[in-house]
């Protein structure tokens, strides 16, 4: 195989770097070869069909498993488990050339009839935000048509995104408020003593639909009614493929984008309920139905597109899939329309469990805000009673109305409450007609309350880890008996009454109980940056128990980023009445950083590392009341391989009085995202932290300006001199404080890695294999022989440590040692190669934990666009994927693996 056009090959670096990054194809045509330094100022792009080896990586010999120990090997991790893409579904965005793109729509799908292709249409792209139109084609060969057409720039796989989980918890509470967020963010000084409400302000929700009919959201749809703008793209009856829309984004069936709503717009003055920005106008887009878990990516570009023409300010996305690349098609459409004014407010994500770099996209577009969650002050919840405990005021959570059970015995599944693994493995102690008393840990709720309904107990207490609130435990139908969710102090104080032979019955009443971690993060808020060090989230809302609006006029406690991101959304309303509608997006996402307030770690006195804050948790008043503001409002310093010490930030006066300014730095505890004398290179699950904090240094002391000035200051930071082989992410902020005591100071966070993102491994231990169809694993040592005739084919099977821009599948034939091609993306079955996050231990929220492709014995010739079969005989397969910030065209920055002998032999 010649060397053939190597791929563009630049990287960017620089968070002020402004604009939507060239997005890559499946397989993009062939580009001029060029390659860069590792500048700060640049970002990675490449296309796939040119990613080919240079010729001195195509002997055998250097194509052999130089695989080390990088991980350690884990039985939670399954073998296969495949992301779900639509079989043969893709999103195809036309060229800019006007001329060109317009007439696209009917001529690309009548061209690849002439060419004989069946294309079906799902949905058609015409606006300034994206040219273009996904498609259903069922071969390879129409795939590849696609590619070649010349009027064609980029091609994505459809793939699904999971439906937010919606938990309803009955509490039959008849004052619901939001009391308690808006004095943790300002909210309620801003309704009280500025008398803003979000008035004139279009919000966009992109969810599950709404019921507007609920007294708190208006009771009607359409102009004039707070509910006015929107559309269902689904229907009810969507399945996840095929879809029913209407005008009407009405739900009564699921509720999720019910709660995000009453959020933000909510207002039921006869119960005391008032929502972030309870006179902005709201826009519905509707994009899941009532029994499909998913929507698709596709679907989602559409209700993106619809609400940026309908004029929406601000669109509020609660929904997310880990993602750690900025290059996700939903992560650039959402960057392309803050480059069009739009306010885009998109959740975290709920993995905080699983460690570092597992943003959730589309939160991961450049220009988007991230939204973390923090805990609230307090929640309304159901209160149980413990004979142990007489008076003792205890809340619970549960799906569902509250249990039936009135002094029933209690017993803890472990004879401890420093357990990690609580209910996870079958239960031998004897809890036949009993309650179940178990840990949150490492392991699902399902898991646990699997283990005990099995066991023979009558109902289930799990309370949370140390310093959570209760948390209402997500469940399916094969769990026939009650499970709730207690605080973590409550289960200790029941753990440590025991003895006394404790008999628990469960109220109907409502409670309010405090929250011990209110006004810091959220322990299921996920954890930044991306892959590529840039820094996410970016902001804090109110997302851990939170009441609010839910269908059929009730109302319930969720928890979540799907939470915070509306908090953020209806803030940003707010801050446009005040300031004026025509704000910069790019300016109000600064100016809420500025004034956002970071929190120390629950339980410490340590500040929190802005991988899992931001800038911190949002505080409205002080952003639309403050009189300085300093630009760029977040810092990455990248690794410590490639470093730029210095970096330079803009102050604004603002007031109307001169001010002087001094600087100060609040350093932030590491990130850990590894043990690497316990576990290797295998992401620790969940993070942790270390007290190692760089140095920072200012130009100046303090600068004195007047009104409307600015002035440039430049900043240096020193990384802390820990081990480089930890990887630790040091983080901070920098303080720019006025000396005037009316004005508060203003926060830039900051984080940057110790020691080289490219040395990170990729490939865990043990990986990659060869599976046969029947999940058998191939034995590295002997020849298999397959027919091809379905489903006697070998699939490799991969699990990442770190994520990769992309890995390459290559044919070998054995006899000659040489390279046939790369191994056809599947339309009907598989995965995308390129911008794959890393794999987890724990199957997280149905997240696959590794990734599979199946070789039906084809391959795409070098220089070739159509798959072509192999004749009989024996191959291997090359695996090989390209380091973060790797040169393609460089062999040490690819990781390889050869697979055993794989003999095809047809019938």
């Amino acid at each position: 195989m010649a060397d053939g056009n190597l791929p563009e090959w630049t990287r960017r670096h620089d968070h002020n770097v402004k604009g939507p990054s060239k997005t890559q194809q499946l397989f993009p045509q062939p580009t001029n070869t060029h390659s860069c330094g590792r500048k700060q100022s640049t970002f990675c792009v490449f296309h796939l069909s040119t990613m080919k080896f240079p010729a001195p990586l195509l002997t055998l010999g250097l194509l052999c498993s130089t695989l080390v120990e990088a991980g350690k090997f884990h039985p939670h991790t399954k073998r296969s488990v495949d992301n779900e893409l639509l079989r043969g579904g893709y999103i195809v965005e036309f060229t800019h050339d006007t001329a060109v793109k317009n007439s696209m729509h009917g001529s690309l799908v009548s061209t690849m009839g002439v060419m004989g292709h069946n294309m079906v249409v799902r949905q058609q792209y015409d606006s300034e935000v994206f040219s273009g139109i996904s498609v259903t084609c069922q071969t390879e060969a129409a795939l590849h048509d696609i590619i070649n057409n010349p009027n064609v720039v980029n091609v994505w796989p459809i793939v699904h995104y999971k439906r937010p989980e919606i938990i309803k918890v009955e509490t039959h509470n008849n004052n619901p408020d939001f009391y308690f967020a808006h004095n943790l963010t300002g909210v309620h000084e801003v309704h009280n003593t500025l008398r803003i409400y979000g008035k004139g302000v279009k919000v966009g929700v992109i969810d599950t639909g709404i019921d507007y009919t609920h007294p708190a959201l208006g009771g009607a749809f359409g102009l004039g009614h707070k509910v006015a703008y929107g559309y269902d793209l689904v229907g009810d009856n969507f399945d996840g493929v095929h879809a029913y829309p209407d005008k009407d984004p009405l739900d009564k069936c699921i509720g999720h984008g019910t709660h995000v709503a009453g959020i933000i717009i909510g207002n039921d003055t006869s119960k005391g309920f008032i929502g972030v920005a309870p006179q902005a106008t709201l826009g519905v887009w509707r994009i899941f139905g009532c029994n499909s878990s998913t929507t698709t990516n596709d679907i989602i570009i559409k209700a993106m597109e619809m609400a940026h023409e309908a004029g929406m300010d601000i669109i509020n996305l609660s929904l997310g899939e880990i993602g750690g690349w900025e290059e996700n098609p939903v992560s650039i459409m959402a960057d392309r329309l803050v480059g069009l004014g739009r306010s885009l407010v998109i959740a975290e994500g709920n993995d905080g469990s699983a460690g570092i770099l597992l943003a959730a996209a589309p939160a991961t577009g450049r220009r988007v805000i991230a939204a973390a969650s923090f805990d609230n002050l307090a929640l309304i919840a159901n209160r149980l009673d413990v004979s142990t405990l007489p008076g003792d005021v205890i809340a619970y959570l549960t799906a569902g109305a509250p249990p039936i059970l009135s002094n029933v015995s209690l017993i803890a599944v472990s004879d401890t409450t420093a357990v990690e693994d609580d209910g996870c493995n079958p239960i031998t102690k004897d809890i036949k007609d009993k309650i179940a008393l178990i840990k949150r840990g490492i392991c699902t709720f399902l898991i646990k309350a699997t283990n005990a309904q099995n066991a023979g107990a009558v109902g289930v207490i799990i309370y949370t880890k140390d310093g959570q609130p209760p948390i209402a435990p997500v469940l399916d139908a094969t769990i026939k008996i009650p499970v709730v969710g207690i605080a973590n102090v409550d289960g200790v104080k029941i753990f440590n009454t025991l003895s006394k032979g404790p008999k628990v019955t469960f109220g109907r009443s409502a409670v309010k109980v405090p929250i011990p971690s209110a006004g810091t993060v959220s322990d299921f808020s996920s954890w930044g940056p991306t892959n590529e060090l840039q820094l996410k989230p970016n902001l804090g809302g109110i997302g851990g128990g939170v009441y609010s609006t839910l269908p059929n006029g009730s109302y319930g406690t969720l928890s979540g980023t799907s939470m915070a991101s509306p908090y953020i959304a209806g803030s940003i309303a707010l801050l446009l009445e005040a300031l004026g509608q025509k704000h910069d997006p790019e300016i109000v996402t600064e100016i809420f950083q500025n004034y956002a307030k970071p929190a120390p770690i629950y339980g410490t006195n340590l500040t929190n590392n802005p991988i899992c804050q931001g800038a911190g948790l949002i505080h409205v008043l002080d952003a639309i009341k403050g009189t300085a503001h300093v630009s760029p409002a977040e810092l990455s310093f990248n690794d410590t391989a490639h470093h730029i010490r210095t970096k330079t930030i803009t102050i604004t006066n603002k007031g109307r009085k001169q001010t002087i300014f001094h600087f100060d730095h609040l350093p932030s505890a590491a990130g850990a995202g590894y043990d690497v004398a316990k576990s290797r290179f295998t992401p620790v699950e969940p993070g942790s932290y270390n007290k190692a904090a760089a140095e920072v240094k200012f130009s100046e002391t303090f600068v004195t300006l007047e009104p409307g000035k600015s002035i440039k200051v430049q900043v240096s930071v020193f990384p802390p001199k820990s081990n480089h082989t930890d990887h630790l992410i040091y983080g901070g902020y920098l303080v720019v404080r006025p000396c005037d005591a009316d004005q508060k100071p203003i926060h830039v966070p900051y984080i940057g890695m110790v020691g080289n993102m490219h040395d990170l491994p990729i490939f865990d231990k043990n990986y990659p294999v060869i599976q046969n169809t029947d999940g058998s694993l191939v034995n590295p040592e002997t020849n298999v022989t397959y027919t091809l005739a379905d489903p006697d084919y070998p699939k490799v099977v991969l699990r990442l440590l770190t994520g990769t821009t992309h890995v390459m599948l290559d044919i070998i034939n054995l006899p000659s040692k040489t390279v046939l091609g790369s191994l056809p993306f599947d339309p009907i079955y598989g995965n995308t190669y390129n911008f794959l996050p890393r794999n987890t231990i724990y199957d997280l929220q149905e997240y696959s934990q590794n990734y599979t492709w199946p070789w039906t014995g084809y391959v795409i010739p070098g220089g070739g666009t159509s798959p072509v079969p192999v004749p009989n005989g024996v191959y291997h397969i090359s695996v090989s994927a390209l380091k973060v910030f790797g040169d393609a065209k460089m062999p040490t920055d690819w990781v390889k693996w050869l697979s055993p002998p794989l003999v095809i032999k047809r019938l």
